[in-house]
């Protein structure tokens, strides 16, 4: 009970070392408690940063399956590069968050952030294009699970930063069938994605796009003739890449 007290108060995760410490236990004590709760399906361990944390987005919640196929991924990053010429990317909902699957494209480009070290990108998925296209598309009750440990925070003047904002941005993905975010998260950098999803309507995951920032969108600025559109060509070249690969994600 005391690690999942604990896990609740850090909902981006510990390491074994720091859980050990907070706790005032040795390591293998740590580790047969941080044990007992995995056979339970409580906590699991992020395969990239290697932190424990409470299963995503809450204990007693399925996710909808993501197929365990990393070549599917890679192929979809590559498809999306080669059809669009900009860094592509792939994420999944797996039980412990939001997870990078696959990359392609420019290796100078940046697709995200991952404040200081490897791992999900949950704790910023408000402010992800990728992330709020799986977001959009969750049940209710992960929804407010996932709002529940990861609510909204600003890191730059353009990032949602209540629940209200974020709400208004995800019902925006679904009325578009695509997700944008501008510099909300990297600033001079724009993000586009497409979510991934199961035949019932649920998202697993979703494809992405590492964008040089515009001047005004024209979804912000309608009037305006010198609006950037790119949006609207490269997001139905994202969908079609997903019904070849993915139908079922009814693109």
């Amino acid at each position: 009970m005391r690690v999942l007290k604990l896990l609740h108060h850090h909902p981006e995760g510990l390491h074994l070392k720091a859980l050990a410490a907070e706790l005032s236990l040795p390591r293998d004590k740590a580790r047969k408690a941080l044990q007992v709760a995995w056979e339970e399906g409580f906590v699991v361990q992020d395969p990239l940063s290697k932190k424990y944390l409470i299963r995503y987005p809450h204990p007693f919640l399925e996710l909808p399956e993501a197929p365990e196929d990393p070549y599917f991924y890679q192929e979809l990053a590559k498809e999306a590069y080669q059809h669009t010429g900009h860094r592509a990317y792939v994420l999944t909902l797996r039980p412990w968050g939001i997870h990078p699957e696959a990359t392609y494209g420019n290796r100078g480009q940046r697709v995200w952030p991952v404040p200081g070290e490897q791992g999900p990108v949950t704790p910023h998925a408000h402010a992800s294009a990728g992330a709020r296209a799986i977001l959009a598309h969750m049940r209710e009750e992960a929804l407010r699970a996932h709002l529940f440990r990861f609510p909204p925070k600003p890191y730059t003047s353009s990032t949602p930063s209540t629940v209200q904002d974020l709400m208004s941005r995800l019902e925006e993905v679904r009325r578009l069938g695509y997700a944008r975010a501008k510099g909300e998260l990297i600033p001079n950098r724009c993000g586009l994605a497409v979510p991934l999803k199961t035949a019932s309507g649920e998202a697993f995951g979703a494809v992405g796009l590492s964008l040089p920032e515009g001047k005004e969108c024209f979804l912000d600025a309608p009037e305006s003739c010198t609006a950037c559109r790119k949006c609207l060509g490269l997001s139905t070249v994202l969908k079609e890449v997903v019904s070849q690969l993915w139908p079922s994600s009814e693109a």
